[in-house]
């Protein structure tokens, strides 16, 4: 289901899509006949990669247990004592019931086709497996039978084994599932291996070797960095399946599987700054010059940058910081990195220190200004304690300054910012947990959040070694990394890895609260930084484990934003109308939306997927890419240079293919225009670091503001609207496929185009007849030459929608009654009289076929 962006809205293109999602379809459901709605279910088994859920009815003493995994290719339940009970979402419409045409292929095997959907007008072919408790398939005393006046299939039995389930998309698929539906995933483990290699263990219900290997999906990525060992092959000859915003996955067999990251060679070299090429000692002076310019003014904003009242924009000014440390250990004197040092480190003393005392109202954390004779010595939030000499504080901590600390949360096993929970005597704890700091008591964005502290605490390592010795603070950043990535299954204090999905290999942005459209990630450059951040901190204090973990999800994650989230001209996995915008906006698990939860301004959704600026970044973001999202779109935003967003596109994009044009644009922004988490002096360095441009690029054509919708009688092909062909008709408006035209009903024509209603439609003359779709006057045939057995022989008795059809051949677009339409032939009464009788024999006739046929489905086979 597509949505074509509001061309009527200055920034907006109407030629390419807004969003499109995946409508939700309830093709089959495996229940039970002795369990329902009443009863209750447990998670009785979670891990990294999927859950076991069980419902139970202890009155009649049966269960059922459903393992639920990413990727799975079939749905599966296992029963104890309990009759399958298979439904569905979609309905009887006319002949065609909920479920039609059960046929037993072989003992425990059965065909089905679904019915009726509004929202998905093909039918679907499922295929039902029956299993014992050892996986065999059952025998020929259980039969599935159609029940529920066809609107559900029922076990004649009560069953202890399996149900397992499967869409066909092809016939040539049923080969592959039928041999592999015994094999059914009941365990899946993570192992990380050396060198970016990362194994996927499945268990199998059973543990029998000599069960068929495990089928199971795979995306685009997955295949790529599939490394085929005897263990694993792909299911050929089976058809891929669409995937709701992932593209298209093709089946994999095999019962381990391992994967080798593509850019772990390069992720795991990245070092603190992009490596400089030589330059000359005039932009060697210049980057100078403005970096002991940016150190003069941290000296009095140093606190405003990193002391913000949440966790998100503190840890942008804490990297913001960090980073000038870095350029001051490169370029200016040890005195004045030392200066630098000692502002992250106390930003870091302060933190802790707010975290373990919460509720002091000391001015330990606040924020400073210089003193002027204005200010009195007395007076409220006025004071010398906490800052350097010659500055007063200016807010307390407990107003605003750094963030309130963190919570360890017993019953979520995580760290969530303090900033969203009211006092705990408070009667509502939690009252503003989604709306503080971006949802980060809620879990929402850890591993953006974390990930700039987790960066600007490898920075303090670095410069400052003795801080490694510091137990608070390395407890402090670890813990950041264990709340958000944890690798291991014996921590009784984190989950494994809270947010990073090992099937989809990157991260999810939301926390606690559902979304019916699944989880979403906004910003894939700020989760690349806790990646980036968990290397460089493990580099710093000598684990290797620590860093290859970094490395390895950051070469997974970079992978995957190439794949699914950078869109390059090509992209085969979103529609080729979304993914001419280049950058996704909000991915979510069933919804791609060009779009960012704080607004839909261009310079908003491209630029969240280019913040911070870190070598990492440039894993990503290849040329081509750059190149193509500059060209098409970026070049036509206004890009003021008092705009901060300015300073993102520029650096983010602009400098990786014309270094020298955005370092001349960076240069005429004021310094205070830049991004809150950017000073201009890495700006500029990061700009001279990047390879000099190569071949020529040009602005294209500023956007297309195309109409809102397209108007009924239309449809969207591209860019364009386009009238329905003659023939059809279309009543609906905003449609973004030709099969919108509805063909003109038999018994009608037409020439037009663009036509809006069936009644738009002309009539064929008295005594003639077409078929459906006509174009033409001359398409309508008269009676005297249609052929045998044709619609104006009324002894041919038409079902009731087909005589509604055939019948409407008058000027008039009234529907005419049979004996109207028989009386415009010229027949005596007698032959009417003929001709009625039968009619009425034929429709007895009928009914009295649909009912044996009634009779047979319903009836179990011998």
């Amino acid at each position: 289901m597509m949505w074509y962006q509001d061309g009527r809205l200055m920034n907006r293109d109407g030629s390419r899509l807004e969003l499109y999602r995946t409508a939700f379809v309830g093709e089959f459901g495996l229940g039970a006949v002795e369990i329902g709605g009443q009863h209750d279910f447990q998670i009785i088994k979670e891990g990294v990669f999927g859950i076991h859920v069980e419902v139970r009815n202890p009155t009649a003493n049966v269960s059922m247990m459903y393992p639920i995994y990413s990727g799975m290719a079939y749905v599966s339940a296992r029963y104890t004592g309990a009759t399958p009970k298979i439904t569905t979402e979609r309905s009887r419409f006319g002949d065609v019931f909920a479920f039609n045409n059960l046929v037993q292929i072989s003992k425990g095997v059965w065909s089905v086709s679904t019915g009726f959907h509004h929202l998905s007008p093909q039918s679907a072919q499922l295929r039902i497996y029956l299993l014992d408790a050892d996986l065999g398939f059952v025998d020929d005393s259980f039969q599935l039978e159609l029940g529920c006046e066809r609107s559900c299939l029922l076990l004649n039995r009560p069953l202890t084994g399996w149900v397992r389930a499967a869409r066909v998309l092809a016939p040539r698929d049923v080969e592959t599932l039928d041999l592999h539906a015994p094999a059914i995933p009941v365990g899946w483990d993570l192992q990380m291996e050396d060198q970016g290699h990362v194994r996927y263990k499945f268990e199998v219900a059973g543990g029998n070797s000599s069960l068929p290997k495990l089928l199971h999906w795979a995306y685009a990525h997955h295949q790529k960095m599939l490394q085929h060992e005897n263990t694993t092959k792909m299911a050929k000859g089976l058809s891929s399946s669409q995937a709701p915003t992932k593209g298209h996955m093709a089946g994999v067999l095999g019962n381990e599987w391992l994967l080798k990251a593509q850019f772990f060679n390069e992720t795991n070299k990245l070092d603190f700054l992009p490596v400089m090429p030589a330059l000359s000692a005039e932009r060697q002076a210049r980057l100078i010059e403005e970096t002991k310019a940016t150190l003069q003014e941290l000296k009095r904003t140093w606190r405003q940058s990193m002391f913000k009242s949440d966790f998100y924009f503190s840890g942008k000014g804490f990297q913001k910081v960090g980073m000038v440390c870095l350029l001051a250990e490169k370029l200016l004197s040890s005195q004045e990195l030392e200066l630098c040092t000692r502002w992250l480190a106390r930003g870091f003393e302060c933190i802790l220190y707010k975290s373990k005392h919460p509720d002091d109202r000391s001015s330990r954390c606040v924020i400073c200004s210089p003193r002027i004779a204005s200010h009195k010595s007395h007076g409220s939030g006025v004071g010398l304690a906490g800052c350097d000499a010659g500055w007063i504080i200016i807010r307390r901590s407990n107003k605003a300054g750094a963030p309130g600390g963190l919570f360890y949360d017993k019953d979520w096993g995580g760290l969530p910012s303090r900033v969203g929970y009211n006092p705990t005597w408070h009667s509502k704890p939690v009252l503003h947990c989604m709306l503080a700091d971006f949802g980060n008591s809620c879990y929402n964005d850890h591993h953006y959040h974390f990930g700039y502290f987790v960066v600007s605490a490898a920075i303090l390592a670095k410069l400052k070694p003795s801080w490694t010795k510091n137990a608070d603070f390395v407890n402090f950043v670890d813990g950041l990394i264990r709340d958000t990535s944890n690798p291991s299954s014996e921590d009784p204090y984190f989950p494994r890895f809270r947010h990073f999905d090992w099937f989809d290999l990157h991260s999810w942005s939301r926390g606690l609260a559902p979304n019916p459209e699944g989880k979403d990630e906004e910003s894939t450059s700020e989760e690349m930084n806790l990646h980036y951040g968990i290397h460089l901190w493990g580099k710093e204090t000598g684990r290797r484990s620590m860093q290859q973990l970094g490395a390895t999800m950051l070469a997974m994650a970079t992978a995957t934003v190439q794949e699914f989230f950078l869109m390059a001209e090509g992209n085969p996995h979103h529609p080729a109308d979304y993914a001419r915008n280049r950058a996704p906006g909000m991915l979510l698990q069933n919804k791609a939306h060009y779009a960012t939860y704080f607004g839909k301004h261009f310079e908003y959704i491209h630029g969240i997927q280019m913040i911070p600026l870190s070598p990492a970044l440039t894993l990503a973001r290849t040329r081509k890419f750059n190149q193509q999202e500059w060209s098409e779109i970026l070049c036509n935003l206004p890009l003021s240079s008092t705009d901060s967003w300015t300073s993102i596109l520029l650096t983010g994009n602009l400098a990786m293919i014309d270094p020298q044009a955005a370092f001349d644009r960076l240069e005429e922004m004021h310094p205070q225009s830049m991004d809150d988490g950017l000073t201009k002096a890495y700006a500029l360095y990061w700009t001279s670091a990047q390879p000099a441009k190569e071949g020529n690029w040009s602005c294209s054509h500023p956007f297309f503001h195309g109409p809102r919708v397209c108007a009924a009688g239309e449809y969207r092909g591209e860019a364009q609207c386009h009238k329905c062909p003659a023939g059809t008709w279309n009543n609906r408006t905003n449609q973004t496929s030709h099969t919108a035209c509805s063909a003109c009903e038999a018994g009608r024509y037409s020439s037009q185009v663009g036509l809006t209603s069936k009644e738009a439609c002309q009539p064929c003359p008295s005594g003639t007849w077409s078929t459906s779709g006509a174009v033409e006057l001359d398409a309508c045939i008269p009676c005297k030459r249609e052929r045998p057995g044709g619609p104006c022989q009324i002894a041919r008795t038409p079902s009731t929608t087909e005589a509604s059809s055939y019948f409407r051949t008058s000027n008039s677009s009234a529907e005419r009654s049979p004996k109207s339409v028989l009386e415009q032939t010229g027949m005596s009464s007698d032959s009417r009289t003929v001709i009625h009788v039968m009619m009425v024999a034929a429709l007895l006739w009928s009914a009295a076929g649909a009912l044996t046929s009634c009779y047979r489905l319903l009836t179990p086979a011998a």
